[in-house]
């Protein structure tokens, strides 16, 4: 069997062009690992749907490689992909029961691009529902088809959300990569949880036809990987460039108290003598949550109803919240408010209460970013306040695993966060090649015995 565990891209393409092993034994080895790691006593629910096709579609490459023809970067690669994406003739569920004969008549443009470049679907990951806009007392990593969500690192934290399943798959090589979505933390939350690598595009720069939506105004597909140069190969194979020139960088300073993010920065700024830090102390504008729950709500209610209608479902937002209320212990165990509140907003989105949300909520993110950014290339910092800025002004992010300090948060795992003015993936990266080499990633003990690793055979 080939072995995959934390095997980078690279060494899984050399493996692959020096004849080691070919698609086909690629695709067996991960689905192995799958079939593991998804029964007792490890049974983490990461993947939700296993592609009964992925043999066959490694056949298939296998067969075009062999005839010298390599499509892309990826070719014979296997990835997974979040159940909110749709794969043809597989059912994009977003975890909920209501979703779950919702198959897809044709892949997202996302999994078209993936596929060009070669890659096995290998299934769907786990999530939380709705991409976490169901309930606001649902645990992160839930969903009522695929289970709860299990850390790859510490099984009794959560594994955060709501890429769970993307985040826990990439930290136990269940896939080379995954693809999460964000909205607001979704892959860079699970990507520190789990000890990854999670890269949130600029909203726009990856197309969303084809996926689920919670927001049009900060939905973004993105990968999550065990290292920055998997990220990168896959954000370079769907046309992103990945090398780009960076010095001066801001520093966010962390809270008076924040211990661990005192230390990651201290750190940063100490080992990464090539780049010119400065701290920012200044006085940012106050978050303004309300506003952007306000644009959640309305948005999730109007691109959710479009989507059942590109895919011919006979169904709204309404029919959805009614299915659940008919069967709440089974279809809807911690209830719905959200799907509600959503379903309650009136008007269109040229409404004056959504113009006005949306003004107020691209305000506090956008301006804070933008003093961040006025003298620098990227900013970078431990403090998911960073997360927030980008995600509701559509700026690309990116989270590096730096090591585990201390019992607290995420059991102690520390990430280092670093933004970028939009389009500016490629400096987010080239900066975050530079966090990897001084930090350090959790590697996941579960399924280890004292002498190897359960999953470690011939």
């Amino acid at each position: 069997m080939v072995e995959v565990k934390e095997r980078d891209i690279a060494t899984l393409v050399a493996g692959l062009q020096e004849g080691e092993f070919s698609s086909v034994e690629l695709t067996e080895a991960y689905l192995e690992q799958i079939a593991f790691f998804s029964t007792p006593p490890f049974n983490v629910n990461a993947v939700i749907l296993v592609n009964p096709a992925a043999v066959a579609e490694a056949t298939a490459l296998e067969e075009e490689r062999q005839r010298n023809h390599v499509r892309g970067a990826l070719h014979g690669i296997p990835i997974l992909v979040k159940d909110n994406v749709d794969v043809a003739g597989l059912p994009t569920t977003a975890g909920v029961l209501a979703l779950a004969d919702n198959v897809a008549p044709e892949d997202s443009e996302l999994v078209q691009q993936l596929r060009a470049a070669g890659a096995v679907i290998l299934g769907k990951t786990n999530l939380s529902e709705f991409a976490h806009f169901k309930s606001d007392i649902e645990p992160s990593g839930f969903s009522v088809v695929g289970g709860q969500t299990i850390n790859a690192i510490f099984p009794d934290l959560t594994p955060s959300g709501s890429s769970s399943g993307s985040g826990v798959a990439a930290s136990l090589s269940l896939a080379a990569v995954t693809i999460g979505t964000e909205t607001n933390g979704s892959i860079l939350a699970p990507a520190q949880a789990n000890s990854v690598v999670g890269l949130k595009p600029t909203v726009g720069a990856w197309s969303v036809k084809g996926i689920l939506p919670l927001a049009h105004s900060q939905d973004a597909p993105g990968p999550i990987g065990r290292t920055v140069a998997d990220v990168a190969t896959v954000w370079q194979t769907l046309g992103g460039t990945t090398v780009d020139h960076v010095t001066n960088v801001t520093v966010f300073q962390p809270a008076e108290n924040d211990i661990v993010a005192e230390h990651v920065v201290s750190q940063v700024e100490t080992k990464l003598t090539t780049f010119n830090f400065a701290r920012y102390t200044g006085a940012l504008p106050v978050a303004d949550g309300a506003a952007e729950y306000q644009r959640l709500l309305f948005e999730f209610k109007h691109n959710f109803d479009a989507y059942l209608q590109e895919h011919g479902r006979q169904q709204s937002l309404t029919d959805i919240i009614a299915f659940n209320e008919a069967d709440l212990a089974t279809r809807a165990p911690f209830g719905q408010n959200l799907l509600v509140e959503a379903e309650a907003t009136s008007g269109d989105l040229q409404t004056p209460a959504y113009q006005e949300a949306d003004r107020r909520a691209r305000d506090y993110a956008t301006t804070s970013l933008e003093q961040l950014l006025t003298a620098s290339d990227v900013v970078v910092g431990a403090d998911f306040r960073l997360v927030d800025y980008a995600a509701v002004a559509g700026y690309p992010s990116i989270s590096v695993p730096f090591g585990q300090f201390g019992d607290i948060t995420f059991g102690g795992l520390a990430s280092v966060i670093v933004v970028a003015r939009p389009n500016e993936e490629a400096k987010l990266l080239t900066f975050a090649r530079a966090v990897e080499a001084i930090g350090q990633r959790v590697v996941p003990s579960l399924g280890e015995t004292s002498e190897t690793m359960a999953w470690q055979k011939d």
